[in-house]
């Protein structure tokens, strides 16, 4: 966590500004096609050729897009063709499409069954790569349970409880499991895990390599420095939002009633923040390198990071609001809705999976409502001039 000593109400103001501004447009200059509400539908005789980006409660996506798409919602269900890479993050997630470049989601129960031409990576409470659901090159997976039926081009990454594996896997597989159980799968390299327990072979699988187990460490110190890690972080944190509530009253509130009357629009803009101002600032980087301004791409993921920390700060800002509404609390101070927010999502941070979602959640429904206020702020001005 960042933190900050020295930062005058001016400088705070300016550099929340410009953060919102630079991450906004080069965001909305990419989402090219941007859609949401309540329920996102693109029909199977649709086909878009450019980048999608989704919001909403119920996303269906049946056409072919030429491009890549993002999608954030409850439930999303991905079964036609993709021909760049798919990021997706939502509640419950299917994806039986075929995708030409690689996928990363994010979400409680995840299905694949649809061949990927690159990398996978997934996190999820329950997690099913069907046999269908052939992976060119590396997986990389972290949940509770996960079955892969699957074919793997290359490596497996793995951290989980529960790992069944039940296909070809042309590398080695390494990672830390609970539980982890070769059903029929041919490992083409080296078994390297840690975990309590044997790895469970049946049904002739087979491992090429050497198979190495290690024993997990005794985890006392380390839960003693994850809880003084957690405590920095709320500090800091608040920290960050007593500056921003405190110095910019009117913004901060502006930004939650953004959230509250528009939260597929704050979701959607959010994602497009959190997924393409990394790339953004890698071209700007490289571009720069050749004709000046390279400056320019290592300045905007500070400003991200930032915007991203902010935008956490937002949703936990009308959390807290929303909670003492509902407990009949009146006359409160904003500092103590903060802190009451922050408290909330700290404790749901613990929750293994749920916590670190809904983190994520929190991040990017505010970071969308953060940059729709700083635009619709911009807009405003020149207006009033």
């Amino acid at each position: 966590m960042v933190r900050m000593r020295s930062l005058t109400g001016r400088t705070l103001a300016a550099l929340i500004f410009a953060t919102g501004v630079l991450v906004w447009l080069p965001t909305t200059a990419l989402a090219a096609d941007l859609r949401q509400g309540s329920s996102v539908t693109i029909g199977s005789d649709k086909t878009i050729s450019d980048d999608v980006y989704a919001a909403g409660g119920t996303i269906n996506v049946a056409g072919a897009i030429n491009g890549s798409l993002i999608a954030a919602g409850g439930t999303i269900n991905v079964s036609g063709n993709v021909s760049r890479d798919l990021m997706v993050g939502g509640g419950t997630i299917s994806l039986t499409g075929k995708v030409g470049g690689s996928i990363r989601v994010a979400g409680g129960n995840l299905t694949i069954n649809g061949p990927v031409e690159q990398d996978v990576v997934v996190t999820g409470g329950t997690l099913s790569i069907g046999s269908g659901g052939t992976i060119g090159r590396d997986l990389v997976l972290a949940g509770g349970t996960a079955t892969v039926s699957g074919a793997v081009g290359r490596r497996i990454q793995m951290a989980a409880g529960t790992v069944t594996l039940q296909n070809r896997v042309g590398g080695d597989v390494t990672g830390q499991v609970d539980h982890l159980k070769l059903d029929g799968a041919q490992i083409g390299g080296n078994l390297d895990y840690t975990s309590n327990n044997q790895v469970d072979i049946v049904n002739g699988a087979r491992v090429a390599g050497t198979t190495t187990r290690h024993t997990p460490t005794n985890q006392g110190a380390g839960a003693t420095n994850g809880f003084i890690g957690w405590l920095r972080a709320l500090i800091g944190i608040f920290a960050l939002g007593l500056l921003f509530i405190l110095l910019l009253p009117r913004f901060s509130t502006r930004s939650i009633d953004v959230l509250r009357a528009e939260p597929w629009l704050s979701l959607g803009i959010g994602a497009a923040i959190l997924v393409a101002t990394p790339i953004v600032a890698v071209i700007v980087f490289i571009v720069g390198l050749l004709i000046g301004g390279w400056w320019l791409g290592l300045l905007l993921i500070p400003l991200w990071l930032l915007a991203l920390a902010v935008g956490y700060v937002v949703s936990s800002f009308l959390l807290g609001r929303l909670v003492f509404a509902q407990l009949g609390w009146g006359g409160y101070h904003d500092v103590l809705a903060l802190l009451g927010g922050l408290l909330i999502l700290a404790v749901v941070s613990l929750i293994p999976l749920l916590g670190w979602l809904l983190g994520l959640a929190a991040v990017v429904f505010g970071t969308g409502a953060l940059a729709v206020a700083v635009a619709r702020r911009v807009q405003a001005r020149p207006a009033a001039a």
